[in-house]
């Protein structure tokens, strides 16, 4: 085979030129338009995020409110065990979305008595839980005294229902007995903060992750995690990524923001958007996966495609040229 003529060579180097030139265009198109598309989803989920936070925040201000309201008057006398069944049905119907009031009365000789209004099945029940089960022993009541005055406990299962809820709970004392501790306890449905998780966007390219102020998980795909009450220190030993240690940090803060990190249901790299629960402590985590809004939108693969053609047109038609002018 004879060597390229030098006209031939000038060709191959000028179409070779020309097509490095449009596969860098095709480029600066692809990653013009991944950076728009990614940019696009950030603040579509990041906005939903939050939205989805104020409205579990509401919920969270009004259970503290109930809470609160049924304290005063038991503390101030106008509200007695006869009526609290009563009150708590008013209390449940006028804020659905509770799961249930209990309210623990420190009875003679160290009983307790302890009326509540709980969902059941498609309704609500007035049951007096130290008839149906020792008080004492739940874990319900043992978070509930652990709380120095008033706060925030969960996840917990319900002795009683079998429901995972987060609790508010405050202590009371009865006019005159001061010495005597009860508490007020209000409950919301981790059920219905699943059903709220699954329904936001960041589904579509990854999961929402609900923490605790403590960085318990509240909700997560991985049900395991929400039974173990993980935190996403456990998950950073796990993992090795240090960087999940920030998204515990952050709930505890109760601060927004965002950051990548190591999926560690996945294991592969993802964007957190966090946004905080005011109320109660801890936040809402939606987990981005990247790759998956990539490879999801037609567009861009389209333009992988025409990335891939440009490189394979230039050097076939390089290789032509040259191998061409080698053979004459």
């Amino acid at each position: 085979m004879s060597p390229c003529s030098p006209r031939r060579a000038v060709a191959a180097e000028l179409v070779l030129s020309l097509g490095l030139v449009l596969v860098a265009l095709h480029a600066r198109e692809f990653f013009r338009a991944r950076a728009a598309l990614l940019r696009a989803v950030y603040e579509d989920v990041a906005s939903a995020t939050r939205a989805a936070a104020a409205a579990v925040d509401g919920d969270h201000r009004e259970c503290m409110a109930v809470v609160r309201s049924l304290v005063a008057d038991l503390e101030a006398g106008r509200l007695a065990l006869d009526g609290v069944e009563r009150r708590l049905a008013s209390e449940t119907a006028t804020h659905p979305h509770l799961f249930g009031v209990v309210v623990v009365f420190p009875g003679s000789g160290g009983t307790l008595l302890a009326p509540a209004n709980l969902r059941a099945g498609q309704g609500r029940s007035s049951v007096r839980l130290d008839r149906v089960l020792d008080v004492r022993a739940t874990d319900w009541y043992a978070a509930a005294i652990a709380i120095a005055g008033a706060g925030w406990s969960g996840p917990i299962r319900g002795s009683y229902t079998g429901h995972y809820i987060v609790l508010y709970c405050e202590a009371w004392s009865p006019p005159g007995r001061e010495d005597a501790r009860g508490h007020v306890c209000a409950s919301l449905s981790l059920h219905d903060l699943e059903a709220l998780r699954q329904s936001l966007p960041a589904g579509r390219f990854g999961y929402t992750w609900v923490l605790s102020r403590e960085g318990r998980s509240l909700s997560h795909p991985k049900v395991d995690w929400v039974r173990t009450a993980r935190t996403p220190d456990q998950l950073a030993e796990e993992t090795g990524d240090a960087r999940l240690r920030e998204v515990g940090r952050r709930a505890a803060d109760g601060v927004a923001g965002s950051l990548q990190a190591t999926d560690p249901l996945t294991g592969r790299e993802a964007v957190m958007i966090q946004a905080p629960l005011p109320a109660s402590g801890g936040s809402l985590v939606a987990v981005i996966l990247r790759d998956d809004i990539v490879a999801a939108e037609p567009s861009l693969r389209r333009r992988q495609i025409d990335i891939v053609v440009a490189v394979l047109a230039t050097l076939t038609a390089t290789a032509g040229l040259l191998l061409a002018g080698g053979r004459r």
